[in-house]
């Protein structure tokens, strides 16, 4: 018989293969480290029971989920995903709620600030250290830009991000903005890349037929291009993108989510979400044994990392993949 009820939100669960991307959810490797953490505290998904639902976009959606869990007695929600526990911590100020998720920039830390909120801050392992961001000009010694979709309909669009990207339309007719911009939102990616010796442009869309349209007018040689799981978060997005990545030889790379760079990118760079799920397991257990708060908890820092290397789309694009370089990967898929 199970003692707690733990509901899982997010907008990574899919009911159908959708794509590459499908694999996220509830077979993501952090659910098998949340499960081994139980395992380990004395407990297991006998006595926890663990339901997996799809958050939806609208805030009534949110708001119903909210009451249905009141009423099923949810001891716990999980947000696997900075964007659905935004969306959760305006409906939900009480049930007790673990994320994982990252804030480029710091943007949207203040969720952190929320009394019932506690979990795992990830770090966004590519652009979180030089180290990381210049394994793109290994791979590509010629490297002369990179470009980073940015999508304006998701809550990684931060307000104030929003409003920057908002100036530049009042001012430039142009798409891609330069990170030498006043209004660029990522003003640490454009100090890597500075630092690399390649120039750097940011791409706020708000459709994926204006994305594609302005991605075809490119020169794609030399040129990485690099998504984050806000494209997931638009319908078709990614496998669009990815799709037009292998018909016009581009240089696909990713962060926190192997599989589509598995189906036909160069190299992803994640957050090791297995450690993450351990320690998710953690506070879950000291939550639901009443022995924290989740203010007590607060908030672990990143556990580490897992770089992923597609060894073929490397051959396949004449891609620098030496010995040397493939150390630095954890996982080197031929």
């Amino acid at each position: 018989m199970s003692s707690y009820r733990v509901q899982v939100l997010s907008s990574y669960i899919y009911g159908t293969d959708i794509g590459p991307h499908h694999a996220m959810g509830k077979r993501n490797r952090w659910f098998h480290g949340f499960v081994a953490s139980l395992i380990q505290h004395g407990s297991s998904l006998q006595e926890v029971d663990v339901k997996f639902d799809q958050l939806g976009r609208s805030a009534a959606e949110v708001s119903t989920v909210y009451a249905e869990c009141k009423d099923r007695g949810v001891d716990l929600a999980i947000c696997a995903g900075t964007d659905s526990a935004v969306r959760w911590a305006h409906a939900c100020k009480d049930i007790p709620t673990l994320y994982f998720g990252a804030h480029p920039e710091n943007n949207g830390l203040e969720l952190i600030r929320q009394s019932n909120i506690a979990g795992v801050r990830l770090n966004l392992p590519l652009v979180w250290s030089f180290e990381n961001f210049s394994l793109l000009s290994a791979l590509m010694p010629r490297l002369r830009a990179v470009y980073l979709p940015i999508n304006l309909l998701s809550e990684f669009a931060f307000p104030n991000v929003r409003a920057a990207y908002a100036e530049h339309r009042r001012h430039s007719a142009e798409f891609w903005i330069p990170g030498t911009s006043s209004w660029v939102g990522h003003r640490s990616v454009q100090f890597l890349c500075e630092r690399l010796g390649c120039k750097y442009f940011e791409g706020p869309y708000e459709s994926v037929d204006e994305l594609l349209s302005e991605l075809s007018k490119l020169d794609p040689r030399d040129c990485a291009f690099v998504g984050f799981n806000d494209t997931v978060l638009m319908e078709h997005a990614a496998n669009r993108l990815l799709d037009w990545s292998k018909q016009n030889a581009a240089a696909l790379f990713w962060v926190n989510n192997w599989p589509i760079i598995a189906a036909g990118g160069v190299a992803d760079f994640s957050s090791h979400f297995e450690k993450v799920g351990r320690i998710l397991g953690t506070q879950a257990m000291a939550l639901l044994r009443g022995e924290k708060s989740p203010q007590q908890i607060g908030f672990a820092a990143d556990p580490g990392q897992k770089l992923s290397l597609n060894l073929r789309r490397c051959a396949e694009l004449s891609l620098e993949s030496s010995s040397e370089v493939q150390r630095h990967f954890d996982v080197v898929q031929d």
